[in-house]
């Protein structure tokens, strides 16, 4: 079942600037959040994330804080990288080896 996870303007805004973003990308990613009524599907933020350079333990480490467990950040950046991939949520069927 999905679950949102809360959290204050304020406090996104530090950590973003601790993980290293610019004052330009964070109001960028808070004005996406103001354009969403304050909502973003939780891969699209990690994929916006890793866009404006955040490494993946940094945004582990953010998500992980905001209360998401281990295998739901696994799930969520596998998501991240069929969606940019191009094979959306589709599941893996095979795995092959070369």
């Amino acid at each position: 079942m999905a679950r949102s996870v809360f959290f204050s303007k304020d406090d996104l805004r530090r950590k973003l600037r601790t993980a290293g973003m610019d004052e330009v990308r964070v109001t960028e990613i808070c004005t996406a959040f103001d354009k969403n009524n304050r909502h973003i599907d939780v891969v699209s933020f990690v994929i916006m994330l890793e866009r404006y350079g955040i490494q993946r333990t940094d945004i582990s480490s953010l998500l992980h804080d905001l209360g998401i467990n281990e295998s739901t950040l696994i799930n969520v950046f596998s998501k991240a990288d069929f969606t940019r991939l191009g094979m959306g949520s589709r599941d893996v069927t095979q795995v092959v080896l070369a």
